[in-house]
């Protein structure tokens, strides 16, 4: 008798996706903590924000309450607010600088609320300007606020939801990413020493090797349980936490 092998499913899963961008996460805030010699963690770890904000978009849809998925994220950015300091700058209250939660949450609130309003109107050009106005009211949020990738950060959580399901979402994703991480964010640069000259590109681009896992989504959560669940929230606190008092410590990798 035949052996009959239940099918695979290719590609990455939500879940798969979400461990992925936890770990290249962590290498970004070991570098910040306690191995600042290790330039190459934080170049690692440019990866992990946009994956983070695809998966925002893919939760948007997935969820089974949107209002309890805003009030967890709500919950956990007050919770990690100082862990993120310590981790930051070593001390309990920063005005200077808020946890990436802040910024995700306003791009859950941005993408609600244009949502609503597709679903109420039925007017390209009428939704198309709420969108436009939506966009620059939560971008403005999060740079005054000065949350984690400011107003980038929700653009790029836009960027992900607009293009979702699109025919040539792939080359909006491209292009979208080049246009926020390599044109208008850019930052530091780094030198690449070619022969005959130096080359230099922003650190932010490496955010776009991000697009590698995001392209490999298989549409599947993977293994879905609250403790699972609940524990990927609690993992941003509590590393933050641990790294910003070994920090203080004067403990140091290398």
């Amino acid at each position: 008798m035949e052996q009959v092998h239940p099918k695979r499913n290719k590609g990455l899963s939500g879940q798969a996706i979400r461990l992925i961008a936890i770990g290249t996460m962590l290498c970004d805030h070991i570098w910040v903590t306690i191995a600042h010699e290790y330039v190459w963690l934080t170049y690692i770890g440019r990866i992990a924000f946009p994956l983070f904000a695809f998966l925002l978009v893919e939760g948007f849809y997935h969820t089974s309450s949107r209002s309890n998925y805003l009030l967890r994220l709500l919950a956990f950015a007050v919770i990690s607010e100082i862990p993120f300091n310590l981790m930051r700058s070593g001390r309990f209250g920063d005005p200077n600088y808020q946890n990436v939660l802040w910024t995700l949450a306003l791009g859950l609130i941005a993408i609600m609320a244009i949502h609503f309003i597709k679903s109420k109107l039925d007017n390209v050009v009428v939704t198309g300007i709420a969108t436009i106005i939506i966009a620059t009211f939560t971008m403005y949020v999060a740079d005054s606020l000065l949350t984690d990738y400011y107003g980038f950060g929700v653009l790029t959580i836009l960027l992900f939801y607009t293009m979702r399901d699109l025919r040539y979402a792939k080359l909006g994703h491209l292009l979208g990413m080049i246009l926020i991480n390599v044109v208008w964010m850019s930052g530091a640069y780094i030198s690449l020493p070619l022969p005959g000259r130096i080359v230099e590109f922003p650190l932010q681009s490496f955010a776009l090797l991000a697009l590698l896992f995001i392209w490999k989504y298989n549409g599947k959560r993977g293994a879905d349980h609250w403790v699972l669940q609940y524990a990927s929230y609690a993992f941003y606190p509590v590393h933050m936490l641990i790294l910003g008092l070994l920090a203080l410590s004067g403990f140091t990798l290398g």
